[in-house]
């Protein structure tokens, strides 16, 4: 677990004001939730199937408002997601305030205009992070950035240079690359961190962004009652512990240039799960997967398993994810794939026992995702599978 500083007071009414009806609070400040009405398995009703249990991030609480991070966003939405919690930790650490730039991602970007949001990207599914470009603290940070820069130029403070206001009127942009600095900020495994700005008091590597993200990445009331649902739907009345799968190819082989794992390498790793995990009785088998022709394999390899997925008969053709194809989604293509994605992230998230490959953002995202504890055995509930061309990989020592 996280240790909290207890002199660190979380304001109550920070509280997204939403889903008021099933929180309450107590005199320590945490959340407390009425019972999910979802017919789902425990871990998944607890963890992502119920209203937030802790509070949302203290976002306009930073003592430097002078200088606020602009967090670029990059990739897919699990290396979006990624680098937003890394450059969170990152902000917090330096009592900084945030603002999250989404102009130069693919997420929102669309050819037909008629496809654009009339929100941002993130606003479409989750509740706010970081500061709204309209904030008053991000104006007040720009308009000393635009002041101080004249001034380092020797220029009246009232200059009318377009050109020298534009450039001084930036928010300090931190590159991704910053945040994924082995030595420090990707905040690894066996890393300890102190964040005053939190109350968090040594925290481990790994536990530190399992923290973060729970107050971070909140999907919106109606984005988690519709995945929960539909979880409901797949799972068909059942509470019992399960096994979940990740598959990821679309565009990975032409990016990266590694081979697939093998519907092969899934079942091997399953079967020591059932040994060691279930007592020998195979449970329910979820497949959280962009390429649904890879059911058929499953079928065929264990035909007496029970696999369940949000893949349909219509999409056994579907040949994976590709981020250059979402310029041409329109809104009801953009929201049928996150909110199955969605199901899919709560279902990993919430397994038993977890197998992943190496080579997506999404293993690395779920693994914050999962309630392990670094305390304990962080390797006993999941398997992260490795295939040729991935030898070099960075293993979760380095996550």
């Amino acid at each position: 677990e996280v240790q909290v500083d207890p002199r660190t007071i979380i304001m109550k009414e920070k509280v997204v004001a939403e889903d008021t009806s099933s929180i309450t609070t107590t005199d320590s400040g945490d959340l407390t939730t009425t019972t999910s009405s979802f017919n789902l398995p425990p871990k998944l009703v607890e963890d992502w199937c119920s209203a937030p249990k802790s509070f949302p991030l203290p976002y306009r609480d930073c003592k430097n408002k002078d200088i606020v991070n602009s967090i670029p966003l990059y990739g897919g939405l699990t290396n979006t997601l990624k680098m937003l919690l890394l450059g969170a930790i990152l902000s917090f650490e330096e009592d900084r305030c945030f603002v999250i730039d989404e102009s130069t991602s693919a997420l929102p970007k669309r050819v037909d205009p008629a496809n654009l949001f009339n929100t941002t990207f993130l606003e479409r599914y989750f509740e706010p992070i970081g500061l709204s470009p309209s904030d008053d603290i991000v104006k007040e940070a720009k308009e000393v950035q635009a002041r101080d820069w004249k001034e380092s130029l020797g220029l009246e403070t009232q200059s009318s240079s377009d050109d020298i206001v534009k450039e001084a009127k930036e928010v300090q942009a931190r590159d991704w690359k910053e945040s994924w600095d082995w030595k420090h900020n990707r905040r690894v495994f066996r890393q300890r961190d102190t964040i005053h700005s939190l109350g968090l008091i040594n925290a481990h590597g790994h536990d530190l962004k399992r923290h973060v993200l729970k107050r971070m990445w909140r999907p919106l009331p109606q984005v988690r009652d519709r995945t929960c649902s539909k979880l409901e739907q797949l799972f068909n009345g059942s509470i019992q512990d399960y096994i979940a799968f990740s598959v990821r190819r679309g565009d990975k082989f032409e990016l990266e240039h590694f081979e697939f794992a093998t519907a092969n390498q899934y079942i091997t790793a399953a079967e020591k799960a059932i040994v060691n995990q279930f007592n020998g009785h195979v449970p329910i088998i979820f497949v959280a997967t962009d390429d649904c022709s890879i059911m058929d394999e499953f079928h065929t390899l264990r035909p007496n398993w029970t696999f369940v997925s949000e893949c349909s008969s219509d999409q056994k053709q579907i040949d994976g994810f590709r981020l250059t194809d979402m310029s041409q989604w329109t809104h009801d293509d953009t929201d049928t794939h996150f909110h199955k994605f969605f199901v899919e992230l709560f279902a990993m998230a919430a397994a038993k026992y977890f197998i992943g490959v190496i080579y997506t953002n999404v293993t690395w995202w779920v693994l914050f995702m999962r309630s392990s504890s670094e305390g304990n055995d962080d390797k006993k509930d999941f398997e992260i599978l490795k295939t040729p061309g991935t030898e070099n990989r960075e293993g979760i020592d380095y996550w």
